[in-house]
């Protein structure tokens, strides 16, 4: 019940700073109770999930102070010039709940079997993808290749965290994504979520390096 509440108010405080900003009232504000009702919820194992959420937030408003433009409401509908932060924001809480779903990860002190490992880090990559893929304009072999390499890449970040403890590969791979979104709603020419998602065998290899960097580190301490 906590979670839930501290959901629907930070819902709330983005909705009121959006006034204060000059955006009208959006009912897709709503969306953003749910990454951060899974961040107060996850509280509890780890404090980086809300520190996660924290983060993207003094982003978000800072962007907002520091950002030019002007805005005009006419029947409801937002009209003006410049980056829409808010607006970006609340467009991208599929990515935002990848983040800190990903950050609120944690491997037992008992790691799973490997086919259990496999079976998790799957699922687990089935819906960080669908959540990347959001409002992206893809269609035909380009979506398969995007939907199949995404599904891939999040499997193996999955896998190498719930079975090593890695955490780096899957925090590289949910920051690209919310990165990726927030670059599609403030620019208005191309599509970088688009082509994030496309670009997926190098986000793959990087989280592999990463891994391996990881793991060094980690064996030498």
């Amino acid at each position: 019940m906590i979670g839930i509440a501290f959901g629907a108010g930070y819902a709330a405080l983005i909705a009121l700073l959006g006034v204060l900003f000059g955006y009208p009232l959006d009912p897709v504000l709503i969306g953003l109770a749910v990454p951060a009702a899974l961040a107060s919820s996850a509280r509890r194992n780890t404090w980086v999930p809300m520190w996660c959420l924290g983060a993207v937030t003094a982003l978000v408003v800072l962007g907002e102070i520091a950002g030019s433009g002007e805005r005009i409401v006419m029947g409801g509908v937002l009209v003006g010039t410049g980056p829409q932060w808010i607006g970006a924001l609340a467009a991208g809480w599929p990515r935002l709940l990848v983040l800190v779903g990903a950050a609120g990860l944690r491997r037992g002190q008992e790691r799973p079997r490997r086919r259990k490992a496999l079976g998790q880090a799957a699922l687990l990559a089935v819906i960080a993808t669908a959540c990347t893929a959001f409002g992206t304009a893809l269609s035909g072999g380009l979506l398969a290749w995007a939907l199949v390499g995404n599904v891939l890449a999040f499997a193996v970040a999955g896998f190498l965290l719930l079975r090593s403890g890695l955490v780096l590969p899957v925090l590289l791979l949910a920051v690209g994504a919310l990165l990726a979104g927030f670059d599609e709603q403030l620019v208005d020419v191309g599509a970088p979520a688009a082509t994030h998602l496309l670009l997926w065998p190098a986000y793959l290899v990087v989280a592999l390096l990463l891994a391996g960097l990881e793991a060094l580190v980690r064996r030498r301490a």
